[in-house]
């Protein structure tokens, strides 16, 4: 697992869609588009209808990259891919939970 893997801390930090652009280095236009593929969610502050993203929006765009660079996977395949390795990291943590009982 690369470093672009690795799950990020969940602080309860939230993101403006620039600062999301910075910290990913993927285009305002990619990380909407991504959005309106549901690959990734958003926090809409009850007041703003600007796009505001989490620690766990972040990690999914990382990986949506690390995805896209190293393995060439088209945005058609993302959808896939990323609910599979969703369902990886579930099952991991439940194999963890059980095995500390």
């Amino acid at each position: 697992m690369s470093k672009s893997e690795t799950p990020a801390n969940s602080s309860g930090a939230v993101y403006t869609i620039e600062t999301v652009e910075r910290i990913t280095r993927i285009s305002r236009d990619q990380i909407v588009l991504y959005y309106q593929y549901g690959l990734v969610s958003t926090i809409h502050a009850p007041d703003k209808t600007d796009l505001l993203f989490d620690d766990q929006a972040i990690h999914r765009l990382r990986r949506i990259a690390f995805l896209l660079s190293e393995y060439g996977i088209n945005h058609d395949g993302l959808k896939m891919v990323i609910a599979m390795m969703d369902e990886v990291e579930r099952l991991r943590e439940e194999v963890r939970f059980l095995r500390e009982k």
